[in-house]
């Protein structure tokens, strides 16, 4: 099954975001969609869902594909539990069996499946969404930054879940380890045009560096041939009248090409006087609500330190930088701060920035002269730096894409010169280009940084030190992050398998030991169907509805068959157990 895209542009107002591409996606296909922000990637994904139209060019979907779509910003029906919001993804061909579901849900952290959304944040509705999108059958799953808003525990789970996905999938991430682990492929926009890799993400790069070098050397021939012919042309009237006219005419075409240049962007700060004595927590304490947060937490700030803040949704992470910002106080404890600290504040909320606000009018806000290492520079030309053009500049807030947007937070923390950093979630909706920059202005700041992300890729390459929320405490640890969250996955797959091993030697019950002998005798006879159907379809090779119709009857038992012989080896696992 195919969706193919044949010569499709697409324009956003005036700025192009597909350009007479073509390409195709299979149901075999694992894909990561990648491109700076604001290319149109999101816009991609909604072209093809139908939600927008393309302005020239077709899009075609193979007959009866089912195609699953989690967007970013989901929205149910308040009166709906959610177990009810996820079932209603079924069909009478193609159920959702509730067990499947209740675990689906359970995995994303939901404890009771009754509750409605009426209350839930924009993570907790993206959590909802992606149980949704991932247990309705389809046969191309289709994710918009699925990773955002997740724990980092549910993450791991979903790369693995992910990992062993059989049918198609295409995703926009900026999570590294799931674009090299999960894709076997990677889809790159960039100025309207569409790259296709055979790769995953560490393959890609190389392929990607190779085609800019490939780019680079003929736009320089391309360059060198404009300025021969611009001297040709500029000749005097003698010469003139002997030109060729098709040589005049090529001239007049060579003149036309735009070239896309890649920009580099790039920020270095001035570095400001920090004294000795920086930051210290003593014996702090923190309650919110009826729930301890941390208690008798100890806490010194070095010079050199730049320390992850880690730990579930809701655990306190953004609660200890409001804290450090004295805009929450401890409980009980004390908070020291030394007399040169000068915070650059990244908020993880969008909202705080005013929508009809100009993007450079947002910027002067904070300061219209930025003193960077070469030299003072205007907003304007700092906005450049960080790809936003002339144009760009001078629109409202909120004809930015939500990455754009933060971005532009960043430029603004970094516009002030800080000498210490406290970045809450900084790698929410920024493109893989922009993180590599804030990663390597981050390693290369003179002054310690305090970070919250579940981005792994981005916090095993920059923190050395970390702060763990566990069990209403805050533990520190210098291991990588993703050695910690390994280990912590060993630790809860034994005690998992040691409360299996505690389960009473006693008989399998009646009703899972019906189930368990109907799946042995149905699995054969779905089987028997399937082989029977395949051998219709020898016998109707010249009608091509019939034809249609048996490979969907083939398709339906195939997926029952595949949801069957799940349960079935399950209960064989439970069977075991209670054997002892």
């Amino acid at each position: 099954m195919n969706i193919n895209f044949d010569n499709v542009s697409f324009k956003y107002i005036e700025k192009p975001i597909l350009k007479n591409a073509s390409f195709s996606i299979t149901d075999t296909d694992k894909i990561g969609l990648v491109g700076t922000n604001g290319t149109g990637k999101s816009t991609l994904l909604k072209l093809i869902m139908g939600l927008e139209k393309p302005n020239s060019g077709e899009i075609n979907i193979s007959g009866g594909m089912r195609i699953n779509f989690l967007e970013q910003q989901p929205q149910y029906d308040i009166n709906k539990s959610i177990l009810e919001i996820v079932m209603e993804g079924g069909t009478k061909e193609n159920p959702i069996l509730e067990y499947e579901a209740e675990s689906i849900l359970t995995k994303m952290g939901f404890t009771d499946l009754s509750i409605t959304t009426k209350d839930f944040s924009g993570g907790e509705l993206k959590r909802v969404a992606l149980a949704k999108a991932i247990v309705t059958p389809c046969d191309i799953l289709i994710l918009d930054e699925p990773t955002n808003h997740l724990d980092s525990n549910i993450i791991l789970w979903l790369e693995k879940y992910l990992i062993k996905w059989k049918k198609g999938l295409l995703m926009v991430t900026h999570d590294r380890y799931f674009l090299q682990r999960v894709c076997n492929k990677m889809m790159e926009l960039e100025f309207g045009n569409i790259y296709l890799y055979e790769a995953n993400y560490d393959k890609f790069l190389e392929l990607k560096a190779k085609r800019l070098d490939d780019l680079e050397h003929s736009k320089q021939k391309l360059k060198k041939l404009l300025k021969q012919e611009t001297e040709w042309i500029n000749r005097g009237v003698e010469a003139r009248r002997t030109k060729s006219k098709s040589r005049i005419e090529n001239f007049k075409k060579l003149k036309e090409i735009k070239f896309n240049e890649n920009k580099e962007m790039e920020f270095s700060s001035v570095e400001t006087y920090l004294g000795k004595k920086i930051l210290i927590i003593e014996n702090g304490s923190k309650k919110y609500a009826n729930k301890v947060l941390f208690n008798n937490f100890n806490f010194i700030l070095n010079r050199e330190d730049i320390v992850g803040v880690v730990g579930n949704n809701g655990c306190g992470k953004s609660t200890l930088f409001k804290i450090i910002m004295d805009e929450e106080k401890l409980d009980s404890g004390n908070l020291i701060k030394g007399e040169t600290l000068k915070i650059g504040y990244f908020s993880q909320h969008l909202d705080l920035i005013n929508p009809e606000i100009r993007v450079i009018d947002y910027i002067k806000e904070e300061s219209s002269i930025i003193e960077t290492l070469n030299g003072s520079i205007d907003c304007s030309t700092l906005l450049e730096e960080f790809l936003f053009d002339k144009d760009l500049q001078y629109s409202k807030v909120k004809m930015l894409s939500g990455g754009e947007k933060r971005r532009l937070q960043l430029i603004r923390v970094l516009s002030t010169n800080p000498n210490v950093l406290i970045l809450d979630e900084p790698t929410n909706d920024l493109d893989l280009y922009t993180l590599e920059i804030l990663e390597n202005y981050l390693l290369s700041f003179k002054g310690p940084i305090m970070v919250t992300s579940h981005d792994r890729y981005f916090l095993d390459k920059i923190c050395n030190r970390l702060l763990i929320y566990k069990d209403s405490n805050i533990i520190e640890s210098i291991k990588s992050y993703s050695d910690y969250l390994n280990e912590e996955d060993i630790k809860e797959s034994k005690q998992n398998d040691n409360s299996k091993s505690k389960r009473p030697s006693n008989k399998m019950p009646a009703s899972l030991r019906n189930e368990l002998n109907k799946l042995e005798e149905e699995i054969p006879n779905l089987e028997n169907k399937v082989k029977l159907l395949k051998n219709e379809i020898n016998n109707n090779t010249t009608d091509y509805h019939k034809l249609v119709e048996i490979q969907e009857d083939i398709d339906k038992l195939t997926n029952e068959i595949s949801i069957k012989t799940d349960r079935y080896f399950e209960l064989l696992e439970m069977k075991e157990e209670y054997n002892g």
